[in-house]
């Protein structure tokens, strides 16, 4: 920081400007601690959607064997590309105080038996089981890849809000409030000698 003459108004101007910092420094750790508060919540439904997730892969895998087994491979691979279809999904931009991040929109994979494209009638209840099943996990994989994306969008404007509080704190702060105590400093030495001048200068006058 460039030093200033040691001014009343270089005083003045100085405290504005620690005022105008101490502020831009509350509003920050506030945000940050928003943010924060938020970020906790995101991990807890992070946890959430990848347990969801955990479950319906195992409960899929499951399903996909046992409908293996009785169906056989082939007639099980020959309803799954009746079933296959493209699955639109849109990214769409939300703003948390401040904080613009992506998001998946998507409908729901789950669909009805006789939206599946099989027939219905050459197919067993286990292969509508995998069927529904691995829906469910396309759903629940979308939904966690949406929040974990937020949440790693959050983390990292904490991060970058964190070096910008600690550059008002270590690099900012320090030197403006050195040079308002220097200038103080010197402004009440200068006050002293002007009144010990004073005092001499009417002792003298006595004589």
């Amino acid at each position: 920081m460039e030093k200033v003459s040691p001014t009343r108004m270089n005083l003045l101007n100085l405290k504005q400007r620690l005022v105008t910092t101490l502020k831009g420094l509350e509003l920050l750790e506030s945000k940050r601690e928003a943010l924060v508060k938020e970020f906790f919540q995101m991990i807890d439904s992070a946890m959430t959607a990848r347990g969801d997730l955990r479950k319906g892969m195992q409960e899929a895998k499951n399903a996909l064997t046992l409908s293996t087994a009785v169906e056989g491979r082939e007639r099980l691979t020959s309803a799954a590309f009746a079933a296959g279809r493209n699955l639109a999904i849109e990214l769409a931009e939300k703003n948390i105080w401040g904080v613009r991040f992506p998001e998946l929109r998507f409908q729901s994979a789950v669909r009805s038996l006789a939206a599946r494209g099989y027939s219905m009638t050459g197919t067993s209840f286990g292969v509508d089981n995998t069927a529904r099943c691995f829906e469910e996990v396309i759903d629940r994989a979308l939904k966690t890849v949406s929040v974990e994306m937020r949440l790693k969008r959050v983390g990292e404007e904490i991060k970058k809000m964190t070096r910008r509080i600690n550059a008002f704190k270590e690099v900012i702060l320090p030197p403006l409030r050195s040079q308002i105590g220097g200038i103080k400093d010197h402004l009440e030495e200068r006050e002293h000698e002007e009144i010990f001048r004073v005092k001499r200068f009417k002792g003298r006058r006595k004589y």
